[in-house]
């Protein structure tokens, strides 16, 4: 063979490797993304590698969104915007604007949030109403799918004035800001692990989906001890977010929130001017303010499933570089086998498998594949048309340094009642 040759082959391997965002110096590493060169180089590589999922509305703004989040780190930006778009097809975030979704009629009697417009510098400005929000009484009303679906809604519905803004005006830095009033706040009310983990989980859905969108987070009116309530989320904020949240204790937020905010558009009762019709200051046309929630709202035990307050969820630890294994008799063709089941913090592969006995080899049902149950119960059912032994299988494998904690739970139901259902 001539070592010639094999060199000019290799040399060309290399040269058609290079083209690729990780020879271009933006891998994994940080970028002067204000030079309008290397902006261009980057969103034009970022736009190939995600050519397969964008569609015509994602612009160069809307890229930059992801990219900023990770540092410029194609890779890990890659990763950041695909599995957000997985999280949007599953909950349904494109069609939530529309007649497809209705917002629940716990949060239609008991709103804690509503949007105040936009400001000066255009950017979106939403009220929240921590201080008197029955945090039990949500958890117990809504799944944390459609405690997710409802904030997704409000992002949603901002990101769309932010957008009609953007149709008439053109391109600006597209921003939200937040005013969180934790007047009448009491300790009792939110320090509730099913709450804790509520609040985690929409707060880590916010940023993993959201990034690059808030401008400020004005937590206004808390009490002596919130310091004590913060820590608990801290852990899960990143830098960016956590360096735009603002708290105080008194009324000093109103003056420069009204640099940029209408007073007219800004309650009453929180320093502006925007009263009821009647000219009551609590704006009791936007805001219930006997806010405990009716236990005629709460979900029934079996509408919890999946979630942590399910009490018939197992828990087990699938150790890394591991799998765990469920093996589910069916005696009836026609049963269904329904399972439901989450992660703690991380994802895991999952799939189906059955054999016919204990001695016969167990063939594919479901390929095994990346679920990402840390934020949604992972919840499904299978037709057995076959009797035998059906294997729900959680994978691990593929991960050298990190266990995983499972709650899970299957079962086979009847045929006949199958059919009844």
């Amino acid at each position: 063979m001539n070592l010639n040759r094999v060199r000019h082959k290799n040399a060309l391997s290399k040269k058609s490797f290079s083209c690729s965002y990780i020879e271009l110096n933006m891998a994994h590493k940080k970028v002067d993304y204000n030079n309008e060169e290397n902006r261009k180089v980057i969103l034009k590589e970022f736009r190939r590698v995600l050519k397969d999922i964008l569609q015509p509305h994602h612009d160069d703004e809307f890229l930059l969104r992801w990219l900023k989040a990770r540092d410029f780190d194609i890779i890990k930006s890659e990763k950041m915007i695909r599995e957000s778009f997985k999280f949007r097809k599953k909950i349904g975030a494109d069609t939530i604007l529309t007649d497809a979704y209705e917002l629940p009629e716990v949060y239609k009697k008991y709103p804690v949030t509503f949007s105040l417009g936009l400001d000066s510098e255009n950017s979106a400005v939403r009220l929240f109403m921590p201080g008197i929000c029955d945090y039990k009484g949500y958890v117990s009303s809504l799944k944390t799918m459609d405690l997710m679906k409802l904030l997704v809604h409000f992002l949603e519905y901002d990101l769309r004035l932010l957008n009609q803004r953007k149709e008439k005006i053109g391109n600006f830095d597209q921003k939200t800001t937040f005013i969180l009033d934790f007047t009448d706040f009491e300790l009792k009310k939110f320090y509730d692990k099913s709450v804790i983990n509520a609040g985690i989980q929409l707060l880590t859905m916010y940023q993993d989906n959201y990034p690059e969108t808030l401008k400020a987070a004005y937590l206004v009116n808390v009490p002596s001890y919130f310091n004590w309530i913060f820590n608990i989320f801290k852990p899960f904020l990143n830098a960016v977010t956590l360096s735009k949240i603002k708290i105080y204790k008194t009324d000093e937020w109103q003056d420069e929130v009204k640099k940029t905010l209408d007073p007219a558009m800004l309650p009453a009762f929180l320093g502006g001017t925007r009263t009821d019709p009647d000219g009551n200051p609590k704006c009791h046309t936007l805001i219930n303010w006997d806010a405990k929630i009716e236990p005629s709202f709460y979900l029934k035990q079996d509408m919890l499933q999946g979630t942590e307050e399910d009490e018939s969820m197992k828990t087990t630890t699938v150790q890394q570089r591991s799998v765990f294994q469920l093996p589910m008799e069916v005696k009836k063709s026609g049963a269904v086998l329904k399972w439901v089941f989450k992660t703690k913090d991380y994802n895991i592969r999952f799939g189906l498998f059955y054999k016919k006995d204990e001695k016969s080899k167990q063939e594919e049902i479901l390929p095994v594949d990346n679920v990402d149950c840390q934020v949604i119960p992972e919840e499904n059912e299978f037709i057995c048309e076959k009797t035998g032994i059906y294997i729900l299988h959680w994978d691990n494998s593929y991960s050298w340094m990190t266990a995983k904690q499972l709650l899970y739970k299957a079962e086979v139901e009847d045929p006949n009642e199958a059919n009844n259902n």
